[in-house]
């Protein structure tokens, strides 16, 4: 028994890294990729190749939290590349700048920057104008 017990420790030490890598870190210049093109008599997204490759993945992004609902705890809420001013009804971008994120557990709000850890959603025809959701979030500490 013993004998296994070192190359399992090497094993571990050398793999888990490879696990905790498998997010790819996103930027918002990456997510800004996006133009919009006509199409039946509605205006759509056209996610440029760098960010249809991210369709499906792991991805990480850091963001300011705006909550959608008035609770010291978030489920479902907007990150922004941009922080919040004063106006909380004032988007403070382009809809490129926003992901909606969906969490599995509740994340506490902050005004400070969080990064956040889930699945990406192209989104062709969300009625809100979305762009972007992350499924199966969380936060990244």
């Amino acid at each position: 028994m013993n004998r296994w017990f070192l190359p399992l420790v090497v094993a571990l030490v050398f793999c888990l890294p490879l696990t905790a890598q498998a997010q790819q870190e996103v930027t918002w210049e990456v997510l800004a990729q996006v133009k919009l093109a006509k199409a039946d008599n509605k205006f759509v997204p056209k996610f440029e190749a760098p960010v249809e490759q991210l369709k499906g993945q792991e991805i990480q992004i850091k963001g300011f939290m705006m909550p959608l609902e008035q609770a010291a705890q978030q489920q479902h809420f907007i990150l922004s590349a941009n922080p919040v001013q004063n106006c909380f009804y004032c988007l403070p971008g382009g809809p490129e700048t926003l992901v909606e994120v969906r969490t599995d557990r509740p994340i506490d709000f902050s005004y400070d920057p969080i990064t956040i850890a889930g699945r990406l959603e192209l989104l062709s025809d969300d009625p809100m104008g979305m762009y972007y959701r992350l499924a199966n979030a969380r936060a990244v500490r």
